[in-house]
């Protein structure tokens, strides 16, 4: 049987034909970014295309596809284990004549680069498998140039010596090895219309255009100064902050410019509703949206191109409105990083509303704006309120960025007035009163609270995290259709918890609030007279002062800080001066030097100094994922929508399909994606009532649940989850959105 040279078994593909599918995607980068890389770079990066995958001619490689082909196999002599091919790659570069075109250290990040390009762990490469290696090569045949004349024996030592550590943190080969990796997966997707990359005009216009064709016709070019602002700085790193309303949305979309561009939001909720208005309102239809539940959301869409989800997975599209986990995982430079960091490095990321991460949170996106920015790419930060402290932080990070200098005006000079309220309950009976001539939203911090004043208001909705996702994001799109009031001018009244905080287009006439820490408060306040004047005598917002979720999701400390800063303006008008004005008092460092105390400042602290010196490709990447997953939650199905899809014969059909080993990969995904829509989301605790056994699969983290769960899917009133042992959650910390 002669050696087939092939790389893949599904479809049956040669070393050859796979290698040249990378070539192919690797002319489509070059011509649309081809100032990501000097032309020096460009050459290394060809020759680690070619390289790449050669290693693949072993006998036991090619016997392996034989087998699952029912080939004749090779006859196979070699007693050791099979090598990974990577490192068997690496031993076919000539490097003395690398040596002479690139010279040593280029050569090294080449062979690097080969050698690194799969994630496995580390096995010596034998004279036995050396030996092989030179006889079955010769069937590549002349394969794209290479001089393939002579097998390395010595690689190990070039590749594990006292430098390896420092060639892994170059630039030059984080690019090189993380656009290799993602030449690498775009060509074994094997689909048509997956590219590594795509222009970023749509019918001739990039978003900006869009943006400024828009601003012409409707508004007869004026733009707002926030807007100026950033589209006179499109090459600079910013801190934007500038009041809700101001047009910020549209500013961070005009930065963009014609570059690739991710866009950050701290809710699903939040990137489904920006995704939609750049869809749709602005008519810009290469953008993409990538999150946890993006697969199922494609599915639901009318109209959209079947292969969006992989464009989105593998960061094709010219815009994505994503989570942060899904970029700034890089902060733990676990293995295979490379691939977004590359990525990374010739876009621009948009962060909207910084201040609503946690501590932990907030760490790693400042490390992972370092690691960006030393690569080449670009950020913005865009946000109502910033706290200085994070100046600070970037500034000893040594985070290039341009501070603003002015403030941008409002053009409504103010929207609110505060009164304070420190008895034990809202007053209910004028709950009801204002829901009968106005919009009303009640934001609580806790899904118990949220469902005892549900429990006692009448015709009230109701909206959080325990739900069923499908029930969830109906509820999501009542609340949102309600909020318009261009559409809509009924009266009512809507409790929810922070889920309601960021970037949801609803605008309301009265909040009442649990206080919180301050920055929460501003984004809760956001969501009512968005766009419009107040000038009533009554106050629109009433703020609760009864510590309800301190200290377990909101800093002792931070909250201390806040409500004292607040009742300086207990009944009087506020205005977005004022709003930077307490975050300043409460998060410089110079003003409050009692911050350094805080649980929220040394978190970030540790976290980053925890982080900053790790060492590239020690962590697996599935650990990251998980830790930005929180593992410490838990999914539940209650009883009731069990035995629902049990008497339909839905568990026995996912069942079936999860275990056939026949099923596609991608089918498989469909419908674990399909599960999800019956699954709620908990903070873990002992105390937590499920059945033992995991559902499903192996990992799934799903357990079936003896908690009642009360919803109505036509009048779309319900509690939702009802865990009536949350009381004694307290103790363990268990507080849920």
């Amino acid at each position: 049987m002669e050696n087939l040279g092939l790389a893949k078994s599904n479809p049956e593909k040669t070393i050859k034909k796979h290698t040249q599918d990378l070539l192919n995607q690797l002319k489509i980068l070059e011509t649309i970014y081809p100032s990501i890389l000097e032309k020096e770079e460009w050459e290394l990066l060809d020759y680690a295309t070619k390289y790449h995958d050669i290693g693949k001619i072993n006998t036991k490689f090619q016997n392996k596809l034989y087998q699952k082909l029912k080939k004749k196999l090779l006859e196979d002599n070699i007693k050791a284990e099979e090598i990974p091919h990577n490192f068997l790659s690496a031993h076919l570069i000539n490097i003395d004549k690398m040596e002479e075109k690139f010279g040593r250290e280029n050569t090294r990040i080449l062979v690097s680069s080969v050698y690194y390009h799969h994630t496995r762990e580390k096995k010596e490469v034998t004279e036995e498998a050396l030996e092989d290696l030179r006889k079955q090569k010769e069937a590549l045949g002349n394969f794209f140039d290479l001089d393939l004349s002579q097998v390395e024996d010595s690689i190990g030592r070039y590749i594990l010596g006292e430098k390896d550590e420092e060639i892994l943190k170059e630039r030059r080969y984080i690019l090189i090895k993380g656009i290799l990796n993602k030449l690498d997966y775009i060509a074994s997707l094997d689909k048509e219309g997956v590219n590594i990359e795509e222009t970023c005009r749509d019918n001739g216009q990039t978003v900006s255009d869009k943006i400024q064709e828009i601003t012409k016709t409707k508004y007869q070019n004026n733009y707002r100064e926030v807007q100026k602002y950033m589209m006179e700085r499109q090459n600079e790193n910013l801190v934007v902050i500038s009041y809700t309303g101001s047009g910020k949305t549209e500013a961070a979309l005009l930065w963009i410019g014609e570059q690739k561009a991710f866009y950050t939001l701290p809710l699903k909720v939040s990137i489904n509703a920006m995704y939609q208005r750049v869809i749709n309102k602005i008519q810009y239809k290469k953008a993409l949206l990538l999150h946890g539940d993006a697969y199922s959301y494609y599915q639901e869409q009318p109209d959209v191109d079947i292969n969006s989800y992989d464009r989105a997975r593998r960061l094709s599209s010219p815009l994505i409105i994503t989570t942060v986990d899904q970029l700034f995982k890089i902060a733990f430079r676990y293995q295979g990083y490379e691939e977004i960091l590359a990525t990374l490095s010739y876009s621009k990321v948009i962060l909207d509303e910084i201040q609503m991460y946690s501590p932990q949170m907030l760490a790693y996106i400042l490390l992972g704006l370092k690691m960006i920015t030393e690569v080449g790419g670009k950020f913005a930060i865009i946000t109502a309120t910033f706290p200085p402290l994070l100046y600070n932080i970037m500034d000893n990070l040594k985070i290039p960025y341009k501070k603003q200098e002015e403030e941008f005006v409002p053009h409504i000079s103010n929207r609110h007035k505060v009164k304070i309220l420190e008895q034990k309950e809202f007053d209910l009976q004028k709950i009801q009163e204002l829901g009968q001539k106005k919009k009303v939203l009640i934001i609580v911090n806790t899904v118990k609270r949220a469902q005892e004043l549900y429990k006692k208001l009448k015709n009230a909705h109701l909206l959080h995290s325990h739900y069923i996702k499908n029930d969830r994001n109906n509820i999501e799109k009542e609340i949102v259709e309600f909020g318009d009031r261009e559409k809509n001018h009924e009266c009512g009244i809507w409790i929810s918890t922070q889920i309601v905080e960021a970037s949801l287009d609803i605008d309301f006439d009265v909040l009442f609030t649990e206080m919180c820490s301050i920055d929460s408060l501003f984004q809760r306040m956001g969501r009512i007279f968005r766009k419009r004047i107040f000038d009533e005598e009554e106050p629109n917002i009433y703020i609760l002062d009864n510590r309800n979720g301190v200290p377990y999701i909101i800093d002792a400390k931070i909250y201390d800080y806040s409500i004292k800063q607040i009742k300086n303006y207990n009944d009087k008008n506020l205005t977005e001066q004022d709003k930077q004005e307490m975050i300043n008092n409460i998060f410089d460092l110079g003003k409050n030097p009692e911050l350094k105390d805080s649980k929220y400042y040394k978190t970030i602290k540790e976290e980053i100094n925890l982080l900053k010196d790790i060492i590239p490709n020690e962590l697996p990447k599935k650990l990251i994922e998980d830790k930005f997953r929180d593992i410490q939650n838990i999914n539940l199905i209650p009883d009731k929508i069990f035995n629902q899809l049990e008497a339909e014969g839905k568990i026995e059909e996912w069942i079936e399909i999860l275990k056939n080993k026949n099923v596609s990969v991608s089918k498989k995904i469909e419908t674990k994606n399909q599960i999800k829509n019956y699954i709620i989301g908990v903070r873990y605790s002992p105390i937590i009532l499920h059945d033992e056994e995991e559902l499903f699969y192996k990992g799934s983290n799903i357990y079936r649940t003896q908690y009642e769960y009360d919803f109505d899917e036509e009048t779309l009133q319900g509690k939702g989850l009802i865990m009536d042992n949350i009381i004694k959650m307290k103790q363990s910390g268990y507080f849920d959105e």
